[in-house]
């Protein structure tokens, strides 16, 4: 009953958190529309790879400059929720490039990280460093936030989709970039919130978790909030650690041994972490075998299409529209004369639960009616298999 009860609390708690934006005494710069000049501002962007997170920004980014005037309209772009595939929408924006007074979207302006060679990152910073054909640069994950911020000091940088800029090094702090050039939006509590959820929900004594053993690894799968999560509630991590690929070419090498861990750690846990740095999203239920075998609840950190696609749950943001809009709102005010660094960066969503009941089934997980209520997705099937 005392379960029950907590578990009652804690979603009504976040169920009533409020959506807010840090407000700074520069949010009076204006948002809108202007032209550089008389002419359209040229956005460029880059992403770590394609991830359904970073096109879930990236639309939410388009919808919210359409808002505001920036774009003549998006009817017709080619997205829908749990798409992988941003450079569509790029292609889909370069071809409506005539049409918009304001902004241009370069048509050669689309950098996918993972599968740029050295020599091809070489040619895009010094792009962004000597050319000055690129006003601002939208860039997705902590990886991507890294190379760029780290080599670009003079073209506004708008990140979005990291798991902690300030832990991964990229900003000096929630309320300071550090960087005159650089904004990122930050939630620095989003995955203690989401921890919390899932204790009250299983009370699990061991969690398993998979990552990068490297300051990025660490960053990207949120290892120090778990920590700090295990000690106050005495539970005990099970880890394992896997080198992320490096390349697409990488990627048979990362899958084996991805999988061999998932079978040493399944049988130990009571519950399983899947984080950004452990994940496949497209083959989720095939990675997943070893934890339906040994009856093991799998909490997913980012992503509904990873619960549809095999895990039991997730607590995320409710819409890539808020923090995507909440990001096209930086772009107007930085575009109407502000740096990025002068502009609030904290950001609180209102937190969204997603459930596979195929999945609950699967490993005879009883769902409690209080998560069934409160739930904004509930799939009754394993999309992979």
């Amino acid at each position: 009953m005392k379960k029950i009860l907590a578990l009652s609390l804690v979603i009504l708690i976040i169920m009533t958190l409020p959506l807010q934006a840090q407000i700074t005494k520069n949010e009076d710069f204006s948002t809108s529309p202007v032209t550089n000049g008389g002419k359209p501002w040229r956005i460029a962007y880059c992403e770590n790879d394609p991830y359904v997170n970073f096109t879930g920004f990236f639309y939410g980014v388009v919808k919210g400059l359409d808002r505001m005037g920036w774009i003549n309209s998006i009817e017709g772009i080619p997205y829908e929720i749990g798409s992988e595939d941003s450079k569509a929408m790029w292609d889909w924006l370069v071809s409506k490039n005539s049409e918009n007074k304001y902004l241009e979207f370069v048509e050669d302006g689309f950098y996918p990280l993972i599968s740029m060679s050295e020599e091809e990152k070489q040619e895009f910073i010094t792009r962004l460093t000597q050319k000055g054909d690129i006003d601002l640069i939208i860039v997705m994950g902590t990886k991507a936030g890294q190379f760029v911020s780290s080599n670009v000091k003079n073209v506004p940088i708008i990140l979005l989709s990291t798991t902690n800029s300030v832990k991964s090094g990229i900003a000096a702090s929630i309320e300071d970039s550090g960087q005159d050039n650089l904004w990122s939006l930050i939630d620095p509590d989003a995955y203690i919130r989401q921890l919390q959820i899932f204790h009250d929900l299983v009370n699990f004594k061991k969690l398993g978790i998979v990552y990068e053993d490297s300051e990025l690894g660490r960053s990207m799968s949120a290892v120090d909030d778990v920590y700090k999560f295990a000690r106050e509630k005495g539970i005990e991590i099970v880890e394992r650690h896997v080198a992320e690929a490096v390349s697409s070419d990488d990627l048979e090498r990362y899958d084996r041994e991805l999988m061999q861990a998932y079978w040493e750690i399944a049988p130990q846990v009571d519950a399983f972490y899947l984080t950004p740095g452990s994940r496949e999203s497209i083959r989720t239920s095939e990675y997943l075998v070893p934890f339906y075998k040994y009856k093991v609840p799998v909490f997913n950190m980012e992503g509904i299409a990873d619960v549809e696609n095999g895990a039991l749950m997730t607590v995320q943001r409710q819409s890539f529209e808020d923090g995507g809009g909440f990001g096209a709102d930086r772009i107007a005010r930085v575009f109407n004369g502000a740096k990025p660094r002068q502009l609030g960066q904290r950001f609180v969503e209102m937190p969204s639960i997603s459930i596979n009941l195929a999945v609950a089934e699967k490993i005879g997980f009883q769902v409690p009616f209080e998560i069934l209520l409160a739930a904004d997705e509930i799939y009754t099937h394993i999309r992979t298999e």
